[in-house]
């Protein structure tokens, strides 16, 4: 559901909020002092953006949500299917962010993680049982490369979840209204259960469900879908493809609270 909080409009995963403890939110572009296109929460380093301009709007959405500005965990994204497990918090947010992945997986509570999109699927996972929280990004070569079945498989492989007492919401994203790509993009993502679909002489791809059938098929059942598209809802969302390239990102992130 769409929440507002301090002058930031965001997405809120209605399993996950259930929660207690647990902190998400996948952010819009309100509520910041960005300029221009990059208006006004963006989060993503932008030439066209300062420094300073930046760590405010990390500072409001630190604010807002009760988190540590100073504990908010990115990585340099790079459409990979490359998944950080993040162990130690000694390094420091600056040596995280440029590691080159596209996802974060953790159990330390006190932080956050999360992925900048302006298009792309934000997945946040929480094992209710285990305790440990992920967070993905999935293009559409992180999508053909499975990224969220990865970070499942990461999961249980590392910290001995089970598939079942994962609760995973996926968040606003480019829809398949709007989604038109080339036959590479439809080669690799698959044509599968709707997840392509041609009209006409044109192909458009649905990134959501592709995600959402990915999860499914790794035994995730208990799954928000936000059926939010980026690209329709530019007043409230960066998207890349509307904005033709001249727009921000905006920050989704989870945390296991302190």
């Amino acid at each position: 559901m769409l929440k507002t909080i301090q002058g930031i409009t965001y997405y809120s995963s209605p399993r996950l909020e259930a929660v207690p403890g647990l902190v998400h939110a996948f952010l819009g572009r309100t509520g910041g002092v960005s300029p221009c296109h990059l208006s006004s929460l963006n989060l993503g380093r932008r030439e066209e953006d300062s420094v300073e301009k930046l760590a405010e709007n990390k500072r409001r959405v630190a604010a807002a949500f009760g988190v540590d500005e100073e504990k908010i965990f990115t990585v340099s994204q790079v459409h990979s299917d490359r998944i950080v497990v993040l162990n130690s918090v000694d390094a420091g947010v600056e040596e995280i962010k440029s590691q080159a992945a596209d996802g974060i997986i953790t159990d330390i509570k006190g932080i956050a993680i999360g992925i900048l999109t302006a298009d792309c699927v934000p997945v946040l996972l929480f094992d209710r049982k285990r305790k440990v929280v992920a967070a993905v990004h999935a293009g559409w070569k992180g999508t053909a490369s499975k990224i969220s079945a990865k970070a499942v498989e990461i999961m249980m492989e590392r910290f001995e979840s089970r598939p079942q007492d994962i609760v995973t919401a996926i968040g606003p994203a480019i829809g398949p209204c709007c989604y038109e790509v080339g036959e590479e993009v439809v080669s690799a993502v698959g044509h599968r259960e709707g997840v392509a679909v041609q009209h006409g002489n044109k192909w458009h791809v649905d990134l959501p469900k592709a995600n959402l059938l990915q999860l499914q098929e790794s035994g995730v059942t208990d799954i928000d879908l936000s059926n939010i598209c980026t690209s329709c809802r530019t007043d409230l969302f960066f998207s890349h493809r509307k904005e033709m390239g001249k727009t921000g990102r905006q920050l989704s992130f989870i945390s296991l609270g302190v």
